[in-house]
């Protein structure tokens, strides 16, 4: 019974990450990944006498950038700042992210990443001002200024940056929990928490007796959490728990009020215990379960556990596990 709900569970939950690594995958596709992660290299000493190619980003370091007193409006405000590369033979334009202090007025030894966009109109409206400002002739500055403008908020939008790093790791992390939850539905008798139960009691058979006391009818039973005789076990989907009833120091039913609005009013219950390593343990229950009359059957069972919350059951509690108790 316990290996074949533990190989159920484990094949009911991969759904999860088989569509968070089937959304990130085709989110991935979407993303010119190959453009982004090797730029073309462009000379800031040499005019672009090219056209450029669609979704495909280029690098470039110029010596020293020139605030033009130009700004990109979206939605009636800046988002961005126009700025300017001047030589001898050629000036390139540049829109670069908003910076929180104001457009700084020089820039140096910068390296941008962007995508080369041609606007004419733009082009006509940041040189105009850029010769009121350096007091030359607009054409003049047009005869030296490349048609396209290198745009770097495209790159740097934070969108853009959050898909290039989240989803290589959605990848992974979902890639992961699919290999541990197949391993763990073929080889379902090294799940976890049956290592752990393995572990605590030095029983490498103890999953002979788990089977054996299921297979009798348990004294109390309540949403997939069965007391039997020496073991509390919980069959939860995803909360698996092989806990010997002797080791459990303090039990109590516990509630979390997560939100304010509607249907949080009544919160959440659960099961919580304490074992006498000092772990700490809870499992949830159904609304309509208080877990109370469980709670009465350990401790007819086992008379020395701690049963209920109270102070005075914190207090001992605390002397038994030696002050390990973090929160309650």
């Amino acid at each position: 019974m316990i290996l074949k709900r533990i190989r159920i569970s484990q094949i009911r939950i991969l759904f999860y990450p088989v569509f968070l690594l089937a959304t990130a995958l085709w989110l991935s596709s979407l993303l010119p990944w190959k453009a982004y992660l090797f730029p073309q290299t462009l000379n800031p000493l040499t005019p672009i006498n090219f056209e450029p190619r669609k979704n495909t980003f280029y690098q470039i370091t110029p010596e020293r950038l020139y605030y033009t007193g130009c700004d990109s409006l979206s939605e009636g405000q800046v988002n961005g700042h126009y700025y300017y590369s001047m030589t001898p033979e050629r000036c390139q334009l540049y829109l670069l992210p908003r910076q929180k202090e104001g457009a700084a007025p020089i820039l140096d030894h910068i390296t941008l990443k962007g995508i080369l966009k041609e606007r004419r109109e733009l082009l006509y409206q940041v040189t105009d001002s850029m010769a009121k400002e350096l007091a030359w002739s607009q054409r003049k500055i047009l005869e030296l200024t490349d048609p396209y403008i290198l745009d770097t908020i495209s790159e740097s939008c934070l969108l853009n940056r959050l898909l290039f790093a989240l989803l290589p790791a959605c990848i992974l992390l979902s890639g992961t929990g699919i290999l541990r939850l197949l391993f763990y539905a073929v080889f379902p008798q090294l799940h976890p928490a049956l290592r752990r139960v393995r572990r605590e009691t030095k029983d490498p058979y103890i999953l002979i007796d788990l089977e054996e006391e299921l297979s009798k009818k348990p004294s109390g039973s309540m949403r997939s959490l069965y007391l039997t005789e020496h073991y509390l076990i919980s069959l939860v989907d995803g909360n698996f728990l092989f806990q010997p009833l002797e080791n459990i120091c303090w039990i109590y039913t516990h509630t979390y009020f997560p939100g304010l609005l509607g249907r949080h009013y009544r919160g959440r219950f659960y099961v919580t215990w304490w074992n006498r390593s000092g772990r700490h343990f809870e499992i949830p229950l159904s609304l309509e379960s208080s877990g109370e009359s469980l709670i009465d059957e350990i401790g007819e069972q086992h008379p020395e556990i701690l049963l209920h919350y109270s102070q005075q059951n914190k207090r001992a509690a605390e002397k038994i596990l030696k002050k390990k108790i973090l929160y309650v």
